[in-house]
């Protein structure tokens, strides 16, 4: 059974979405017997979620099933590489599961209509690389198309990346509303039959969050091109890593889909309007208390603050 937890705050945007006369009007295209705003008024809680959970699952395999299956099958013929780009789709996503509109600006803009903005990285999509010519390989070919070894490197650390080049940018990231993170990869990387999409939120007015991204910018990179010349690399987050989990991204919706059935399911797993934190193992508070950042922070006054957030993280 699906874990699912919607906030009265989430439920009351998703009926506003949802009764817009517009959009109801677009979805009626799209899903039959889709309810009209009329009806939507009388839904209860249960009844809302159950529309959320089917328009989820509609958007998720016309934007994204149907196109991987098609992409796939014309990629034996162009011999082109079959890639699905998460960065429109994962603003999709987050729109749908939000009940927030995006801006129509292609990604050079604001991502949805609060302010708010997407991250997306897909893992699924991560190209790996032959050992015995360099040349590279997807995750859907089991040999080398240039050389035929099988002796493949496959990479599945794909990860969130964030384009601070001035700090007017990275103050207008610290002042939207919520930042959004969209992960697609495989359950299990040996198998790689299922997939997970996963949307986490980020807190940009948390104090450690502030920090991360300043801290980028003024010591990565400000110093590093306007002090020394080089042209420094873009600002990182890794699903997984410790000082990811201790930002306290928190997981809103997680969902599998199989394509080992015929019908290709999609399994939703969880919906959680206030979202989950990871909780840090033992492994990752030593990571975390041995780190760069634990010294900056220590520097800045704030060392009970973090290991406040390590005994938070922890319980």
């Amino acid at each position: 059974m699906p874990e699912i937890s919607y906030s009265p705050e989430h439920m009351q945007s998703l009926r506003q979405f949802f009764r817009d006369t517009t959009i109801n009007a677009k979805l009626k295209n799209i899903i039959e017997d889709f309810p009209n705003y009329e009806a939507i008024n009388e839904f209860d809680n249960n009844q809302m979620a159950d529309l959320h959970m089917l328009v989820m699952k509609k958007l998720i395999r016309d934007i994204y099933v149907g196109y991987r299956i098609n992409i796939i099958a014309w990629s034996q013929v162009t011999k082109q590489t079959p890639i699905v780009d998460p960065e429109y789709i994962s603003m999709h996503l987050v729109s749908i599961f939000t009940g927030i509109s995006g801006t129509g600006t292609a990604a050079r803009g604001l991502d949805l209509s609060d302010e708010s903005e997407v991250k997306s990285s897909s893992r699924v999509e991560q190209l790996g690389k032959c050992r015995r010519c360099n040349s590279p390989i997807t995750s859907l070919e089991q040999v080398c198309g240039n050389c035929g070894s099988s002796d493949i490197l496959r990479k599945f650390d794909s990860h969130w990346i964030f384009s601070l080049r001035t700090e007017h940018e990275v103050d207008a990231l610290l002042s939207c509303p919520t930042i959004y993170l969209v992960l697609i990869d495989y359950e299990n990387i040996e198998t790689r039959d299922n997939i997970r999409i996963r949307i986490w939120k980020l807190d940009p007015r948390d104090i450690f969050v502030q920090k991360f991204f300043r801290d980028y910018y003024f010591e990565e990179y400000y110093r590093r091109r306007f002090k020394r010349g080089n042209i420094p690399a873009p600002c990182n987050l890794h699903p997984d890593k410790p000082l990811t989990k201790f930002l306290k991204p928190s997981l809103l919706f997680s969902t599998k889909i199989d394509f080992s059935t015929e019908e290709t399911d999609i399994i939703i797993q969880l919906i959680n309007s206030e979202g989950i934190c990871d909780i840090l193992s033992r492994r990752d508070i030593s990571a975390l208390n041995r780190g760069k950042f634990f010294l900056k922070v220590r520097d800045l006054g704030l060392e009970n603050e973090f290991q406040n957030r390590i005994r938070e993280l922890s319980s």
